[in-house]
């Protein structure tokens, strides 16, 4: 009862606040207090749920609604005191405070940090939230949902670059065999280099000097919060030496696609061999083949790859192709992504759309020439076939007449 009662005398000189300025009446005091109390009892009980702090918060975020409203339809006509006093940033520090108590006694309920977080990033309380995932990552090193978030928050909420790509790995040495925080990495690799590279076509530097300085301004930036989010420590050595090949924290960004491989994405190539590897590598399971896993690992990287259109989507995907073919040259599920990999970012309006389906079928035939078998020769033709018909032809309203009979004539001839 003690820190129920203690709790409760720390909000009486906000809800006297309240009242000397006309915001809310006695008797609402008083039923604030009421409110309050029974929240207090039932937190400090035995039997307190991790839904009670919930409702608790919910009842003070409506509370602080009111107060605003009432605030401001007062002081559009002049009748309150706007000088600011405790009641304008009462509520926001009991809301932090019950969260804070809510996740100690209930720190495996991820709902509970979900909505702490959620709270703190609505009010824009960068330090808060920086400190709650210092706590989250601390506790929960194998939760790939709360790593991804916490990258996300810093290249998408501060424009970090630096410290999500540190996250990503950091959390991979905690994880290597989860897929998903894999994925997600590659997805933030080529995000970046997306940003960069249309941020660079926006501002127009053109010269690497304009560049060395943009990106200079953006690192020095960067720095003065490289260190606000505390990471846990890697005990295991293992890990750390098995994930060494992943790519360093600090990119130069001089140059263009051309002249510069990691403004071509090769980071996320890199992420590419360092994963197949890996997880092939821990794969217990004995049901898929290692054919099975590495191709369908690789179409999974493919797809991420296929979404980034202002990239060389060709160039990335070649690599993956190229090592699915080194490792099994005879699928025939991996030749037909090598004879269809340019037609793939191929619409039927490109002026290179004939050319490239030229190509594809030249390869086509010289795949087919390799071929000693008939089954394997009529396989090829089948899946070239429906990969067109599938692709091109399905959609009547995108295909010119002139170019449907190229391709019908194509099929025909396979």
């Amino acid at each position: 009862m003690s820190k129920t009662r203690y709790y409760l005398e720390q909000s009486v000189p906000e809800l006297e606040d309240l009242q000397k300025k006309g915001l809310f009446e006695k008797n609402e005091i008083t039923m604030i207090m009421r409110r309050r109390t029974d929240f207090e009892h039932r937190l400090n009980s035995r039997g307190s749920k991790s839904r009670d702090y919930l409702k608790y918060v919910e009842f003070e975020m409506n509370l602080e609604k009111l107060r605003k409203k009432r605030y401001n339809r007062l002081n559009s006509v002049g009748l309150i005191n706007t000088k600011p006093s405790i009641s304008d940033w009462a509520s926001e520090r009991r809301i932090l405070f019950i969260f804070d108590r809510s996740i100690k006694k209930f720190p495996n309920d991820f709902k509970l940090w979900d909505n702490y977080l959620q709270f703190a990033k609505g009010q824009k309380l960068y330090k808060k939230i920086y400190k709650i995932y210092n706590q989250l990552l601390q506790l929960h090193p194998t939760s790939i949902k709360s790593w991804i978030n916490a990258a996300e928050f810093e290249f998408e909420n501060i424009g970090s670059a630096k410290n999500a790509r540190i996250l990503f790995q950091k959390g991979l040495r905690f994880n290597k065999d989860s897929k998903k925080l894999w994925l997600s990495y590659t997805i933030f690799e080529l995000s970046y280099i997306t940003k960069l590279l249309n941020r660079r076509k926006l501002l127009g530097l053109v010269t690497e000097k304009q560049q060395l300085e943009h990106e200079h301004s953006e690192l020095v930036a960067q720095d003065e919060d490289d260190d606000l989010i505390k990471l846990p420590t890697v005990s295991n050595e293992e890990l750390k030496s098995e994930l060494n090949n992943l790519p360093d924290a600090d990119l130069n960004m001089l140059g263009n696609p051309e002249t510069n491989p990691a403004l071509k994405g090769d980071v996320a190539l890199t992420i590419f061999d360092v994963c197949i590897n890996t997880l092939f590598g821990l794969k217990k399971s004995t049901i898929q083949s290692e054919f099975e896993f590495k191709y369908e690992l690789s179409v999974e990287f493919l797809s991420i790859f296929k979404k980034f259109k202002d990239l060389n989507r060709f160039y990335l995907s070649s690599h993956i192709i190229q090592y699915l073919l080194s490792q099994f040259p005879n699928s025939n599920k991996v030749i037909i992504l090598d004879i269809v990999a340019q037609l793939e970012f191929e619409e039927i309006g490109n002026e290179s759309f004939i050319n490239s389906l030229q190509s594809a079928t030249m390869k086509y035939l010289a795949y087919k020439e390799k071929f000693n078998n008939d089954n394997d020769k009529s396989e090829l033709k089948t899946s070239y076939s429906s990969y067109l018909l599938t692709n091109f032809l399905q959609s009547d309203d995108k295909t010119d007449e002139q170019t449907r009979q190229i391709l019908h004539s194509i099929i025909k001839k396979l």
